[in-house]
């Protein structure tokens, strides 16, 4: 493997957002570096393990959230360096409560490194990894309630207004075209994407750069791309998810992610011939006026980028096993929903939500198949145990029809949110979600969970990127993954009823066109 690939596979683990790695155990090891180290690289360097939010005290913890502003030798007398981390993916993950992930190998080896220049000691200095929502990296570093950002920011000139960047973790970046099965065929080029549809998230560079192109097209008198806005909740790797089971055609992604996802998702096409933008630069980041910080970030950047062993041993460790979403809006699908759908109708309405978050939350629990028994007890379409639907909350004795097992879990997903998740500072979206995971896990260890997302700086009304934080860690995967699939169902439903009411509309209109004609 050349020093370069080395570099683009180091890079992509380091900043790559994904879904929680599989139930082994990957407990942290080092790997020998590139330059001159002559051990085995299957025998692991001694590092000292980082500590995980759960084992601080509440003191300990009231230091990590308070407001600070320094360079590296305050922290030094603090003892703790803040590090911000996106949590759910092949960078820094829970594994049965325990950190996991690249990035705290990485971080593992920057605080050994760190303690061993400066000669700590016993006096050691703390490297804490702190999750947090992407949303929140930069404005949580710069109020002083962290000292470093570990993740894949793009260094761009608005925020190297701001921040300070290291040297690059990974150079050049492209963003680049990515089709999936469902894509317009015959784009052999930039300008056969005029008139086409492209998925992509308003607030993300590639939305920008779609509309720099659109610009360029309108100039030159083409029919400009029809960007279709990606729900602001969903991250790179659910749309990219999204399209390897066919819900989405075409969207703009950096290369390096999406040379990662094309060896995980087969049916995406990453088109490096189709290139959006060009120079893109992925590094770690501190704020401004630190230059004893910045040293020591760049001197260990410049010294773990390049090792080809990293690339290869971290590669067979933290590639894993992810839950593709299921094609829930194939013909096969449409056509098993269709007997179905008048009655979900009935049941969301009579309860006030919309039937497609119900069909969502069936195909999530049983495919649509009211045959399935789960080993828990719960039966039916919707997976709902004949004692919850009992209960006066629900009040349904008999759920072995389609039509009742809907009926009971609507009320129960309705009881949920009115019971738990009904405060004004909670939008109906939120209320929702929350009551998925209760659905799932149980209401009361989701007002705990609530409660723990709160203390960790967390936004307790807000559930993907902040709540599910805290459930990844203290639950495990089942429950995050629930939501983020039916959520996923979800928009993909939405997606193809918008799409199939359009096709009904155009079809009516060329039937009208067709009888004013023949009426002439």
């Amino acid at each position: 493997m050349s020093t370069k690939t080395a570099l683009v596979i180091l890079a992509v683990l380091v900043s790559t957002s994904a879904c929680s790695p599989d139930d082994t155990d990957t407990t942290a090891e080092s790997v020998s570096e590139a330059s001159g180290d002559d051990r085995s690289p299957s025998r692991p360097i001694a590092q000292e393990p980082l500590r995980s939010l759960d084992d601080m005290l509440p003191e300990q913890f009231g230091l990590l959230t308070q407001r600070w502003i320094g360079d590296l030798d305050g922290m030094a007398k603090r003892h703790v360096i803040r590090v911000l981390v996106v949590s759910g993916s092949p960078q820094f993950f829970y594994h049965q409560g325990k950190p996991r992930g690249m990035m705290l190998e990485l971080l593992a080896r920057f605080q050994k490194q760190l303690n061993e220049k400066l000669e700590r000691g016993l006096q050691a200095i703390e490297v804490i990894p702190m999750p947090v929502s992407r949303d929140r990296l930069l404005p949580a570093l710069l109020a002083g309630q962290a000292d470093l950002i570990a993740a894949d920011l793009t260094k761009t000139e608005i925020r190297s207004a701001l921040v300070d960047f290291s040297l690059p973790l990974i150079s050049d970046v492209d963003e680049v075209l990515v089709l999936g099965p469902t894509a317009p065929t015959g784009i052999d080029s930039l300008d056969d994407l005029a008139g086409k549809l492209v998925y992509a998230r308003a607030s993300s560079s590639y939305f920008e750069h779609l509309a720099a192109l659109n610009a360029k097209f309108v100039k030159r008198g083409l029919d400009p791309i029809r960007v279709e806005p990606a729900n602001e909740l969903l991250r790179t790797q659910d749309i990219l998810e999204m399209m390897n089971a066919g819900l989405v055609g075409a969207t703009v992604v950096d290369r390096y992610k999406a040379d990662y996802w094309a060896k995980i998702f087969p049916n995406i096409e990453v088109r490096t011939d189709l290139v959006l933008n060009t120079g893109g630069e992925i590094a770690w980041v501190f704020r401004k006026d630190s230059p004893l910080l910045a040293e020591m970030v760049d001197d260990f950047v410049r010294h773990n980028r390049a090792g080809t062993l990293i690339g290869n041993i971290l590669i067979s460790r933290y590639i894993e096993n992810i839950e593709w979403v299921r094609n829930a809006t194939s013909a096969e699908g449409i056509a098993q929903l269709e007997s179905t759908r008048e009655l979900f109708k009935a049941a969301a309405e009579s309860v006030h939500l919309d039937p497609l978050m119900l069909i969502a939350q069936a195909y999530q629990e049983s495919e649509l198949d009211h045959s399935k028994k789960s080993a828990a007890g719960a039966v039916g379409i919707m997976q709902v145990k004949p004692s919850t639907a009992a209960d006066k909350n629900v009040g349904i004795n008999d759920i072995s029809s389609v039509e009742d097992n809907i009926r009971a879990g609507a009320l129960y997903m309705r009881f949920l949110m009115d019971r738990y998740f009904s405060g004004a500072e909670m939008d109906d979206t939120q209320r929702w979600l929350f009551a998925l995971a209760a659905y799932n896990a149980g209401p009361a260890r989701i007002q705990r969970i609530r409660r723990q997302a709160a203390a960790e700086g967390h936004d307790q009304n807000i559930w993907l990127e902040n709540v599910e934080l805290v459930a990844a860690r203290k639950l495990g995967r089942e429950t995050v993954h629930y939501v983020r699939n039916i959520f996923k169902y979800y928009v993909a439903y939405h997606m193809n009823w918008e799409a199939r009411q359009s096709r009904q509309s155009i079809g009516e209109m060329k039937d009208l066109t067709l009888r004013e004609q023949s009426n002439r």
